[in-house]
């Protein structure tokens, strides 16, 4: 039996956006994945500052904006249930575990790629997934930069400059947001006062 090629999304979703959609989008197609499963982080290990909004609404947001993502998907809560920051290693682990029929492979953009020399224990991680790699405007990959024993494949993704920084500090200066996020996220980022709303 083969086994189903689960891609993994990982992220702080602070807020979720539309490129988080377009990248799982492009993934499924560009690298012929079957489903994705998303991963809301505690607290990502490269990232310089706390989350700003609470995990319940990051929660409530991912899972009102994924009603619009028809293609098969999860949602798992493996790193927002433990304390702590949030190791990819660990969360590869758990599902290599958890789901023995499945081949998963890591997505993210090219904006990483000089950084997962620096992942935790990538040399163990190499084995258990693969990586798919969106081009982002401004980051060229260097082969210097990728760990040995690391299996790559790119995809390309229509330019979409905006982030989740961007988006809450839009907010919190009366911004306009609409165009980077669901219209479900936005009433629920005002209705709850996140970001400063």
């Amino acid at each position: 039996m083969s086994k189903i090629r689960t891609g993994i999304l990982g992220g702080s979703f602070d807020p979720v956006h539309n490129a988080h959609l377009e990248l799982a989008k492009a993934a499924l197609e560009g690298a012929g994945l079957e489903e994705i499963f998303f991963i809301p982080a505690k607290q990502a290990p490269l990232r310089d500052s706390p989350v700003s909004a609470p995990d319940a609404d990051r929660l409530a947001m991912l899972r009102l904006a994924l009603k619009k993502f028809h293609a098969p998907h999860k949602i798992s809560l493996f790193e927002m249930n433990r304390e702590g920051i949030s190791y990819s290693i660990d969360t590869a682990r758990h599902l290599a575990e958890k789901y023995p029929h499945r081949d998963f492979f890591w997505i993210i953009g090219s904006d990483h790629l000089e950084k997962l020399k620096h992942w935790k224990d990538i040399g163990e991680l190499a084995q258990i997934v693969s990586f798919v790699c969106a081009a982002r405007p401004g980051y060229e990959a260097n082969p210097a930069d990728i760990p040995q024993n690391v299996r790559i494949s790119y995809i390309s993704i229509p330019p979409m400059p905006h982030s989740s920084t961007q988006i809450r500090e839009n907010l919190k200066n009366g911004g306009d947001a609409k165009f980077m996020l669901d219209g479900a996220v936005l009433e629920h980022i005002i209705k709850n006062k996140l970001y400063n709303t």
